[in-house]
């Protein structure tokens, strides 16, 4: 398509003015406009141009700068002021600077010199219709994110450093302010809204929450307020970043009081095992994860070597979850047949131990039967590993040695589990044994004889598990710092080897 064709097309719902006091000049001009638009307006000087100016509105003018009664250039300001939106071209035999620089300051589109010849004028005028229609889909699209911004659900505020410049309606409405100027004037700090909570975000004397938000802004975090009826709401908050803007960040509120999920956090809930096992309250919770993009972390344990990495959650099922996460994560979770899925935004750790399925190709693992668990094996403070398969283990109640079958689950530097085969006859939590243990060290064996209490004992369906304290002397403690350490770099290799098989 020629400039011409394309510009008559493009100029299609345009108008245009023209304003010149030569005689033949207008005449000519607005022949030739008159091939691109179908409304031409023409005026012999400026003060016929701003009287047709305020009566059809025109979004293009092209203007003489040199005309009796009003100059192009004060013709220029004036529909500048009336109309920003507006393009003035203006056209000059003389090529003066300071007509240019007025020109810039006034805002002129083009400043172009006389004679002006057809193709020029051509570019020039698609040049000033594909600027008003971009700008025209600028305010539309600016129009639509306003009204997303103020009419969505969420309660959305843009900070600057610390303090709110932008807020949308429904958070103004929230803290019942008319503007953030009216906010910034009521609240010298927003967060003095958000109420205590165990796990939830609310300042204290040693912490202010702006800072926790600000330093780690992919988190999400848990918030309490009472709403204008005194309603307590629950929402879940996260900070957004803002592309090259360093000292600016976008908070996001979402209302998720409806999930009914405020049980969840007290501290009191961990003694409540309906608390700790409802199926909804779970899933409501991995949910509010999912749908706000937040990082979950996966913990595996192999023969006592903690394997952890960072996973998402792709999909929600109606009794399962599929999570993202790495190719080693997938081994330790094959290998221990069970997982521990924990985040910053859960109350607790979750223990999921029924893997339904685990696909390599789509680095995905499918979950069932997730449950909050009272104490976490995360926080665990001493490295617990699963010795060598040859070792042995003897147990001395007083003169009397166990004689049933027995191995060693896992040891630390505190305390050993047992599984045997029996629970000993009178043995009861408190009671002092005598532990016996022969270990493999540099293809020595290492014998480790210490007192021990019993801390703890479980039933399970084919054995007993029994969790000693244990009571080492210094040079057996010593051994057994060096077995541990050893015995840790022996699990890595190995379970590297698994990862290659």
């Amino acid at each position: 398509m020629s400039d011409i064709k394309n510009l008559q097309h493009l100029a299609v719902g345009f108008s245009v003015l023209y304003v010149e006091d030569n005689d033949a000049l207008r005449e000519n001009a607005a022949k030739l406009l008159k091939k691109f638009f179908k409304t031409v307006h023409v005026g012999a000087d400026g003060q016929e141009g701003i009287e047709l100016f305020k009566k059809y509105k025109p979004l293009i003018v092209i203007t003489d700068i040199k005309m009796p009664k009003i100059d192009g250039m004060e013709l220029a300001k004036r529909i500048k002021h009336i109309s920003p939106d507006t393009k003035v071209i203006i056209m000059s035999a003389f090529d003066e600077k300071d007509y240019l620089y007025k020109a810039i300051e006034i805002g002129v589109f083009r400043f172009i010199k006389k004679p002006v010849n057809i193709a020029e004028l051509t570019s020039i005028l698609q040049e000033v219709i594909h600027t008003i229609e971009h700008e025209r889909q600028t305010r539309l699209l600016q129009l639509h994110i306003g009204s997303i911004f103020n009419y969505q659900s969420s309660m959305i505020v843009m900070l600057k450093h610390t303090k709110p410049v932008i807020a949308n309606q429904p958070f103004l409405d929230f803290y019942e302010v008319e503007d953030t100027k009216e906010l910034n004037e009521k609240y010298q700090d927003i967060g003095v809204r958000f109420l205590e909570h165990d796990g939830f975000l609310y300042n204290t004397s040693e912490r202010n929450w702006i800072n926790e938000v600000l330093v780690d802004r992919k988190r999400i975090f848990n918030v309490k307020m009472k709403n204008k009826d005194e309603d307590i709401r629950h929402f879940i908050l996260k900070c957004k970043d803002i592309p090259d803007k360093n000292n600016y960040g976008i908070l996001s509120f979402d209302d998720v009081t409806e999930l009914n999920l405020l049980e969840l956090f007290d501290k009191r809930a961990s003694d409540n095992d309906k608390v700790m096992q409802d199926k909804k309250s779970i899933f409501n919770m991995l949910k509010v994860i999912q749908r706000n993009s937040a990082k979950i972390n996966i913990h595996n344990y192999y023969k006592g070597i903690s394997i952890t990495n960072d996973a998402v959650i792709s999909e929600l099922k109606d009794d399962s979850v599929v999570i993202k996460t790495t190719y080693v994560q997938q081994k330790a979770i094959q290998f221990e047949k069970k997982c521990l899925i924990v985040s910053e935004a859960l109350p607790f750790t979750m223990i999921s131990e029924e893997i339904v399925k685990i696909s390599f190709e789509e680095q995905t693992v499918e979950l069932k039967n997730m449950r909050f668990l009272k104490t976490s094996p995360v926080t665990r403070e001493t490295i617990r590993i699963v010795p060598e398969e040859t070792h042995t283990v003897s147990m001395f109640m007083g003169e009397t040695k166990f004689s049933g079958e027995m191995s060693i689950v896992d040891i630390s530097l505190n305390a050993v589990k047992l599984k045997l085969s029996v629970l000993p006859a009178g043995l009861a939590l408190e009671d002092e044994v005598v532990i016996d243990m022969v270990f493999t060290i540099d293809k020595k064996p290492l014998i480790i004889n210490t007192k021990a209490k019993l801390f703890n004992k479980r039933e399970t369906k084919r054995d007993f598990e029994l969790v000693f304290l244990l009571e080492l002397e210094a040079k057996h403690r010593s051994d057994l710092v060096k077995y541990i350490t050893k015995r840790q770099m022996a699990i890595i290799r190995e379970f590297k080897g698994l990862q290659n098989g």
